[in-house]
Order: C-alpha cells, then structure tokens, then sequence
C-alpha cells in the first residue's frame, strides 16, 4: 500500500492506492464484513455494525477506484446516521462520501462534506477523524488549486498526526513538503 507521488499539478494529489491484488482482497474483506452485518442478529451483544461495515466497503471501493459505487452507499450511509444521531459514524461516512465525491470529479458535493466531517471530528473532540479529514481535505484543495489553503490544512493535519503518534504523520509532511516546495 502507498500513497501516489506527491506532484503539484498532477490529478489526485498522492492518492491512496493498493496494488491490484491488495485491492481484490479488501474488496473481498469489506464486502464478507457487510454480509456478516447483514446476517447479524442485532440484539446479540458484540454484533457487527452494518452502518460501519457499509462506510469500510465504501472506503476500499474509493481506494480501488470505484468512485461510483462508493458514492451508492455513502451517501445513504450518511443519511442513516443523521437519522439515527450516529454522530461518529455520520464523520466516518461524510468523509467516505467526499472523498469518493473528489476523485469523481465532484468538487461541487465534496467540499461541503469535507467541512462537514470536519465539524463533526471538531465537535466532538475526534482527533483521528480530524486529522484524516484535514490531511484528504489537504489533497482535495491541491487538486482545485488552492494551495494557501491545502498548506493551512496539511499542517494542522500534521500537528495532530504528530501529537498522537499517528504512522501516517509521514505521508502528510512529505504531502506538505512537495506543496511547499511547489510554491517556490
């Protein structure tokens, strides 16, 4: 697994991606964790979460490049946890369906789930939301262009990666690195 090069200029600023193998068994893993949640018998205590399993499969079909299908069940899972006052399932699912929304080429709807996942991890103190959705809300506003304001939201993405210990504190200063440089 890998994040793409970081090249200013380029589609898909250091997209996320996974060989086609890794892609098939994700795929594979996510779509046998919603059957199971489907199957569950929901008053058995520990019973997998059908919500959260279908916001993980949306996730590994972003990541495949499956935008389309992804944006199909995000953004009913996005409804269903406003329904049901999930507010951290409701984070984990805006941030499924923009970023699903921003590889589609969709800047239009992605944005305004980008600020609102965002809201949601700040809300509700949510630090590892937050810093994924600043360091994918970093990508999304590199691809539109905006780099003063990809700068302000990779570093604010890196300072809680680094404050939490987070492996991925990596990816987004060399994402951060390569814009600075960009801007020379």
């Amino acid at each position: 697994m890998s994040d793409r090069e970081f090249v200013v200029g380029r589609p898909h600023f250091g997209r996320f991606t996974r060989t086609p193998e890794e892609n098939a068994r994700a795929l594979a893993e996510a779509r046998d964790a919603l059957t199971t949640a489907v199957a569950a018998d929901l008053t058995e205590p520990g019973a997998p979460d059908l919500l959260d399993a279908t916001i993980d499969l949306a996730e590994a079909l972003t990541i495949a490049g499956h935008e389309g299908e992804a944006i199909a069940l995000a953004a009913p899972a996005v409804q269903l946890a406003r329904d049901a006052a999930r507010t951290e399932s409701l984070g984990w699912a805006l941030l499924a369906l923009a970023t699903a929304e921003h590889y589609a080429g969709l800047p239009a709807e992605s944005e305004p789930h980008f600020d609102e996942a965002l809201a949601v991890a700040r809300a509700g103190a949510d630090r590892e939301l937050e810093h994924y959705a600043l360091h994918h809300l970093g990508r999304f506003l590199v691809d539109e262009g905006r780099s003063d304001d990809a700068v302000e939201a990779f570093t604010a993405s890196l300072a809680i990666r680094e404050q939490v210990g987070e492996p991925r504190a990596a990816s987004t200063r060399a994402a951060l690195e390569a814009l600075l440089r960009s801007r020379r």
